[in-house]
């Protein structure tokens, strides 16, 4: 009877130790590494315009400028990623095609004009923000309003 107990176990141990081991079938599991970072074997460069991990700076202020390819803003708030553009009062953000612009209905940075108050949402490398110096912002998101009347 003991005998029959311990053959029964050592299969089920058996039997648990090679599905444990065995590999996943073709096309199940995790994906084999293909590019660069399989090439190098390393991490994504946490600084520079391929870097890991991006946070979203937030910034609110009042528009003085407003051009095709960017921004120029004084910034009276931000969330804690925009405390280096608040500290200094003043950012420039550069607007690509990608970016969405908004302001009464219109969607053209060129619809912007001074004075209106802005909100502004960018990506940025989180160590280039920890860094001395305010690294240049790429917009994703700019929310306008037109400026009170005085």
């Amino acid at each position: 009877m003991k005998l029959k107990v311990l053959a029964v176990g050592l299969c089920v141990v058996g039997l648990a130790g090679s599905s444990a081991v065995a590999a996943p079938p073709p096309g199940k599991g995790k994906p084999e590494k293909t590019g660069e970072l399989a090439a190098t074997g390393s991490k994504p460069s946490p600084t520079g315009p391929s870097c890991k991990p991006k946070v979203t700076v937030v910034l609110k202020g009042k528009l003085t400028s407003a051009s095709a390819a960017s921004l120029a803003m004084s910034v009276t708030g931000s969330n804690r990623w925009g405390q280096a553009w608040k500290t200094l009062g003043t950012a420039t953000v550069v607007v690509d095609t990608e970016t969405k612009v908004r302001r009464n209905g219109q969607k053209l940075v060129s619809d912007l004009v001074a004075g209106d108050w802005v909100l502004v949402q960018a990506r940025a490398c989180k160590a280039d923000i920890t860094a001395a110096s305010a690294p240049t912002l790429t917009g994703v998101h700019v929310v306008a309003h037109p400026a009170k009347a005085a």
